[in-house]
């Protein structure tokens, strides 16, 4: 199944491709994406198309912050009725609590999260899930560019995070990074996030509108892709979530979910999957995200696959690939 993303998220493309020097529509069209499709903002087009869009761009106009810079064209309103829910919410946490809880209307390829296990630094964690090694930077960055500008909406024009993480090691320079998001910026890390403070999550939010809210809450019921009955989804967050810190054991992951391992099991077992099934089929996925960066250590690759040991990535790369993480990673870039 094609994974979709509302046209509204290439707000901006055309006006930095063009001060770039770029055709903007002779792009589109590479992509398979009619322009003049980017005037309806409910229409739906494939992420993966958009995703390729904008590494191409970036690499054809010599422009690494490709998606930063049309991240400034975008904020909270991109996602169209999921804003307008968050805006009716009392706090700003209450608020990203919905957009998480919705962001499939937008795109199911885009998932959130809200991480509250470190204290006093709550990390909004965003990831974009394609399957296959698609380089996906750009996506990325404007991704975490629009989260940043969303928490200016929910927060205040004076919203700065703790701190901005990036997984990738980029090559875009650490000043650029400072001067968008105006903190401390580290690449390289478990994963893409801003880490806020809590203050900010408590943060109320004006003109609340409790009738409103609860009138497209109902009217969001039947676009909720992280629904609670979805226990796979649940499963696999976890699993993001805690195998670069080589926490994504079974016992662990049934107390997150609050149910015992047998019922998890057989949770899973209904919707025809496993446990040890999705950590592999995850493991096997970011693998080649991570691969596909070039300069990333293999050890680094390795620790953020849950992995204590080298010696056991290369034994699970021959086994998903039948070659060494090395010669997977030169096959990525043929």
């Amino acid at each position: 199944m094609t994974t979709l993303i509302r046209t509204s998220s290439f707000t901006g493309f055309r006006e930095v491709a063009s001060q770039l020097g770029g055709q903007a529509d002779l792009m589109l069209e590479r992509f398979r994406i009619h322009p003049d499709v980017l005037m309806d903002e409910e229409a739906r087009v494939p992420l993966r198309s958009l995703v390729g869009l904008l590494e191409f761009a970036a690499r054809e106009l010599d422009c690494p912050d490709f998606g930063l810079r049309m991240a400034e064209y975008q904020d909270l309103h991109v996602l169209g009725p999921i804003a307008v829910i968050a805006r009716t919410c009392a706090t700003a946490g209450e608020a990203l609590e919905q957009i998480i809880r919705f962001i499939g209307y937008h795109s199911p390829g885009i998932q959130l999260d809200l991480d509250l296990s470190e204290n006093h630094a709550p990390r909004l964690l965003i990831d974009i899930r394609l399957t296959g090694p698609t380089p996906r930077r750009q996506m990325v960055e404007l991704a975490m560019g629009v989260a940043h500008n969303g928490m200016k909406l929910l927060y205040g024009d004076n919203f700065v995070a703790q701190a901005v993480l990036f997984s990738a090691n980029h090559s875009v320079a650490q000043a650029r990074y400072r001067r968008y998001f105006k903190t401390v910026v580290c690449t390289g890390q478990s994963c893409n996030a801003l880490v806020l403070r809590d203050e900010q999550l408590n943060q109320r939010i004006e003109q609340q509108a409790p009738y409103l809210h609860r009138a497209l809450e109902q009217y969001f019921q039947q676009f909720d892709l992280q629904a609670t009955s979805d226990v796979v989804s649940q499963v696999e967050r976890l699993v993001l979530r805690m195998m670069p810190i080589q926490r994504c054991r079974l016992p662990l992951i049934a107390e997150q979910l609050g149910m015992h391992v047998r019922m998890l099991q057989r949770r899973l077992a209904e919707q025809g999957r496993s446990f040890d099934e999705i950590v592999e089929s995850l493991r096997r996925d970011r693998a080649d995200h991570y691969l596909a960066e070039r300069h990333m250590p293999m050890s680094q690759v390795a620790g953020l696959l849950g992995y204590s040991e080298q010696s056991v990535f290369n034994r699970a790369c021959q086994r998903w690939f039948s070659m060494s993480p090395g010669a997977r990673r030169r096959q990525l870039f043929e």
